[in-house]
């Protein structure tokens, strides 16, 4: 028999899920507490949850929200990251924080409707955000537009300096 609990757990998982579909699997044996929480906060002002999960729970979870193929990153202790966003971003914070505690690490992640592994994840994590690429995009749009108006304001100096020139010149005779 099902107990209860299990089924509302199922449930806040898959409304999880729902809300948040980006997910990163970590693997948080070893951590102290403190660390963990320390990683809680800084995910939450990503707009993020960071969870541990109990892996048959969340199976079930996933297979009621059409999610495959995370089965065999499902092994030991697994707590995941649930993001709505900017999973990039994500990304990066659990990188940064594997750096600084040695005995963390993240296995897999579904992000946009596509499984990544490991290496995968690393690499999205080393991707510049959003903003600057945005930031970048804008200024290489706006490079071309910013020679031609320098390039006309140059031809608009050269042609007042030639008309004071002829009416200095005409002045003088």
């Amino acid at each position: 028999m099902i107990k209860q609990y299990k089924i509302d757990e199922v449930s806040s998982m898959v409304a999880q899920l729902k809300e948040k579909g980006n997910i990163i699997l970590t693997n948080y044996s070893g951590i102290r507490v403190k660390d963990l929480s320390k990683l809680r906060k800084t995910l939450r002002t990503k707009n993020a949850d960071y969870r541990v999960v109990k892996n048959t729970l969340f199976k079930r979870a996933l297979k009621e929200v059409g999610i495959e193929g995370l089965d065999d990153y499902l092994k030991g202790p697994v707590a995941v990251a649930f993001a709505r966003d900017d999973a990039g971003e994500i990304a990066k914070a659990l990188k940064d924080f594997a750096k600084d505690v040695e005995k963390f690490s993240y296995s897999a992640g579904y992000l946009d409707n596509v499984l990544y592994n490991q290496d995968q994840i690393k690499t999205i994590a080393d991707l510049p955000s959003r903003e600057v690429v945005l930031a970048q995009l804008m200024g290489m749009v706006n490079g071309p537009a910013r020679g031609i108006a320098v390039g006309m304001n140059q031809i608009m100096a050269s042609l007042a300096r030639g008309i004071k020139a002829v009416a200095e010149a005409q002045n003088k005779q």
